[in-house]
């Protein structure tokens, strides 16, 4: 992704970084730590989380700068945790990431708006919609919001991301389609497989790592313990 630090211009790369910035300060904010620190098995998933999402994002799969494409993870955060502690961790996640590969911290606002909160944003939005019009049990929440937002998520971010990386004409119509758009369904259909598979085990059996998820909802009749 360091492609961004190229094709903007300085004053665009520092207005996203005050903007990100801000926006990861007002998380940092208004964050449910305290919930977080009482809840023992939530905050041992978010470990754990943090450090397999680590190395998805550490080893991305392509050729081209720019065009490299790994599973995010943002829908799972999200619903585990609420956006701001996925925002926060999934920067951490972004920043380790970034200086793994070498790229210029300089583009890290554009990377993180595109890479964190659009998805976060992606999943909020459904997850609104799903309260508005969804049945209220555990399957339709696992498919709606686990299988389904994470791979259209998934795939907004990888569509944008190529759209911007067109607009400035970094590459070809032939190399994009030939190394990029044409695998973004293998990407989504990933992230699909990942956000719904850990969303129905925890949903089934921690019900109470997900923040989203109020089993005395989603369940008719409560699980025995």
């Amino acid at each position: 992704m360091g492609i961004y630090a190229k094709i903007f211009s300085s004053d665009v790369l520092w207005m996203s970084n005050y903007l990100f910035a801000f926006i990861l300060l007002y998380a940092a904010r208004t964050a449910p730590w305290r919930d977080l620190w009482h809840n023992q098995p939530q905050f041992s998933a978010l470990i754990g989380l943090a450090l397999w999402l680590s190395a998805l994002w550490l080893f991305p799969v392509g050729v081209r700068e720019g065009l490299k494409l790994h599973p995010i993870g943002a829908t799972l955060c999200f619903l585990m945790f609420g956006w701001q502690i996925a925002a926060l961790i999934l920067s951490v996640i972004l920043l380790v990431s970034l200086q793994h590969n070498g790229t210029n911290l300089i583009a890290i606002g554009n990377i993180g708006l595109l890479m964190v909160i659009l998805p976060i944003l992606v999943s909020k939005l459904v997850l609104r919609i799903f309260y508005r019009y969804g049945k209220p049990n555990y399957f339709a929440f696992v498919l709606w919001n686990g299988y389904f937002c994470g791979a259209l998520s998934m795939l907004v971010v990888a569509l944008v991301n190529g759209w911007i990386i067109m607009a400035y004409g970094s590459y070809s119509r032939f190399t994009m389609e030939n190394v990029y758009f044409n695998y973004i369904p293998i990407i989504c259909i990933a992230e699909f497989a990942l956000t719904g598979a850990f969303i129905s085990g925890f949903a089934a059996f921690l019900p109470d790592t997900i923040a989203h998820f109020n089993p005395d909802v989603y369940y008719a009749k409560k699980p025995p313990d």
